[in-house]
């Protein structure tokens, strides 16, 4: 993984792509009567920050009604501040099998920066979907491939200590054996894992290698010319609710056309 790409200018292109590529990986593997399909989960959203363009202040027009107040008295007109709600787009995969009426038999999850803002519309959202999910047979595959925001895959975190500090994450929940995990945590200087994408039993798994598929998005996006690796990346090392490991000066990247390309780690 590229810690670059989770800047926020970059990532939801990079979400779209990696969805996009995962979608179509999955459909290749797939038995006749499965299909992928990718969902988008819209809602609208506040911005966080005051520094949107779009939000424009003007008074109320009692104020320019051309009465005059009187000397010393008390100015009770308030200012109106116009704060524009924006639509959120996130996708996700469905894999669906048509011999039950294209019953949803496995949903995949990249979680956004909105799923780990805690309190906010987005992270709302996930939470209901997942429980929800949580509830039926349906499996669950969430990919976390960023490094920042609140932990929010179907597993606790603390059963995790053993192996941390980790800063991806991927979790498999079967529908099949709803108590158990299948959890892949992965290093910054570590490739992504090859995954298993399950589906109804006695069928058998889709495995996915996230790492080629991640090499075929940077290299599809010519992320390669996008980003300064002379710059920190963003969030920056230690950061976020993982901290990098000890040692991580430097890590590959993955390479543009075959090369291995080295980006700074400040510490």
């Amino acid at each position: 993984m590229d810690p670059y790409i989770e800047d926020p200018t970059r990532w939801t292109g990079f979400h779209d792509r990696l969805i996009s590529h995962l979608a179509e990986e999955i459909q290749r593997s797939l038995p006749e009567t499965y299909y992928a399909e990718v969902q988008d989960r819209v809602y609208l959203q506040e911005p966080e920050r005051w520094i949107v363009p779009d939000i424009r202040l003007s008074e109320r027009p009692e104020e320019h009604s051309g009465a005059t107040r009187p000397a010393g008295e008390r100015g009770t007109g308030a200012i109106i501040v116009e704060v524009p709600r924006f639509e959120v787009r996130e996708p996700y995969i469905e894999i669906r099998d048509n011999r039950t009426g294209d019953r949803v038999v496995t949903v995949i999850e990249v979680p956004s920066p909105e799923n780990k803002t805690k309190g906010g519309e987005g992270a709302d959202l996930y939470r209901a979907k997942q429980r929800d999910l949580l509830r039926s047979s349906t499996n669950l595959v969430e990919i976390d491939l960023l490094r920042g925001g609140d932990h929010v895959a179907s597993v606790p975190l603390a059963r995790l200590a053993p192996r941390r500090p980790f800063h991806y994450l991927v979790v498999v929940r079967r529908g099949s054996d709803p108590e158990r995990r299948e959890v892949y945590p992965i290093r910054l200087a570590e490739p992504l894992p090859e995954v298993s994408m399950p589906l109804r039993k006695p069928d058998t798994d889709v495995r996915v290698d996230l790492q080629v598929l991640f090499e075929r998005v940077y290299e599809g996006g010519a992320y390669w010319k996008r980003v300064d690796y002379a710059a920190p990346p963003a969030p920056p090392p230690g950061g976020g609710r993982r901290r990098l490991g000890q040692g991580a000066s430097r890590q590959a990247c993955v390479g543009s056309h075959g090369s291995t390309r080295w980006y700074p780690l400040s510490r």
